[in-house]
């Protein structure tokens, strides 16, 4: 699997989020862990609105084992969520990445399934379009979080001398 994806994921990395992350570190001085986890915490507050309409339906007919499931199934979404964000924060200040590598899988299945709902997409209900948007934004901090830090700006003497100053 990683030999066929990783030309693409590559590509993705190398031409679109990194310079989106390098334009984004310009602009406002936000840094891979932050955009990363701002991305999770969307993904975050995209996976409860796609889940609230059913799980109030649920309540609302008092059916207590519908209820239970989609509880159960939003609290794991949130536990796995929340669990990317803290791994983001703890590989933030390195500038070779460990998650590029290790996080391939993860980006391949979220790709997967950002396909797959793209292709089940029938109508433009809430649900289902918070549920698209929560795949985007995983995907997005997937790829943010992989994405390498740019290099620290040399100040001072040496910097001029050797044509790294900004």
């Amino acid at each position: 699997m990683r030999k066929s994806f990783s030309p693409l994921d590559n590509v993705l990395i190398e031409r679109l989020f990194q310079p989106a992350l390098d334009s984004i570190t310009d602009l406002s001085g936000v840094g891979r862990a932050t955009a990363a986890c701002f991305c999770a915490d969307m993904a975050s507050l995209s996976w409860i609105v796609s889940r609230s309409r059913g799980l109030s339906d649920a309540v609302t007919a008092w059916d207590a084992s519908n209820a239970f499931v989609g509880f159960v199934l939003l609290l794991l979404g949130l536990t796995a969520l929340t669990g990317l964000r803290t791994l983001f924060r703890r590989a933030g200040g390195s500038h070779s990445n460990p998650l590029r590598l290790s996080m391939q899988p993860h980006r391949a299945i979220v790709l997967l399934m950002l396909v797959a709902r793209l292709v089940q997409l029938r109508t433009f209900a809430l649900a289902e379009v918070a549920d698209l948007a929560m795949l985007m934004f995983a995907a997005s901090a997937l790829y943010l979080g992989a994405c390498g830090e740019r290099p620290p700006v040399r100040r001072g003497r040496l910097a001029f001398a050797t044509g790294h100053a900004r």
